[in-house]
């Protein structure tokens, strides 16, 4: 079974080399059919031309580009429409979670679920470094607007760590319109939405003192909640009228 690994930078010169080294060393040793897409947002800095010098010649990682700065969500949109892999995971540039908790995910997989996510609220969540009080405070309070709004039963949409089954996601992927902090929660509402089976697993996480995300569009993202709502609802509506029942969460 083929993985692929999305990873979206932006002005990532400092961070990617380790993270991808990282990768790539793991990959190779436990899951050899692999890919790494690197996913370029706009840097105006060396992203793009390190990614390049450090794996010249490896076909297995590759940089993608689009030109312009147009956001997380959005570049991992355009990587894993890319992507080759049976199975796809998108994981920050920071590796706050280490690549290592996919083998956690795997066997999700396997009892027939189409989306794993890490999850930092779990009970069993490794937490080896937190955030500065404020974003940790911050973060609970949206995911609890999420739980409220759009998902009762996920309590971390926003642990950038996720594993994909593609063929299941890929339908999906035309209906994103978020490119900011609330993207994660528009495709899980959706693949919900269309019938996709979710599971949550605690992971290890360590907090990056130089995390990119910016209170402010944290804050926009409130405001998204609303849409994503009304948009899962007339998903859902659809997916029902096709006469596609939601499959039961496997046992």
């Amino acid at each position: 079974m083929k993985i692929s690994v999305v990873v979206p930078a932006y002005n990532e010169a400092n961070r990617i080399p380790p993270t991808l080294e990282r990768i790539v060393s793991y990959l190779r040793e436990r899951h050899p059919d692999y890919e790494v897409i690197v996913v370029d947002d706009g840097s105006n800095d060396s992203t793009r031309e390190i990614v390049q010098r450090q794996f010249d010649g490896t076909s297995q990682v590759e940089v993608v580009s689009y030109g312009g700065n147009r956001g997380k969500g959005y570049a991992i949109r355009y990587g894993m429409s890319r992507a080759r892999g049976d199975l796809v995971v998108f994981s920050d540039a920071d590796l706050s979670t280490p690549i290592e908790e996919i083998e956690k995910m795997l066997p999700l997989m396997e009892q027939g679920y189409d989306i794993v996510i890490g999850s930092r609220a779990h009970a069993q969540a490794d937490i080896r470094e937190h955030q500065p009080l404020y974003r940790e405070l911050g973060g609970k309070l949206f995911n609890f607007m999420v739980r409220l709004v759009v998902m009762p039963d996920l309590h971390d949409t926003q642990c950038g760590f996720k594993l994909f089954r593609r063929a299941a996601t890929l339908p999906i992927l035309p209906h994103l319109r978020i490119d900011g902090f609330a993207f994660d929660v528009e495709i899980l509402a959706l693949a919900r939405a269309a019938g996709l089976r979710i599971a949550e697993v605690p992971v290890v996480w360590i907090n990056s003192r130089t995390s990119k995300v910016r209170m402010s569009a944290a804050s926009r993202a409130y405001l998204d909640l609303l849409g994503i709502r009304l948009r899962a609802r007339r998903m859902q509506a659809e997916h029902n009228a096709a006469g596609r029942p939601h499959p039961a969460p496997p046992q």
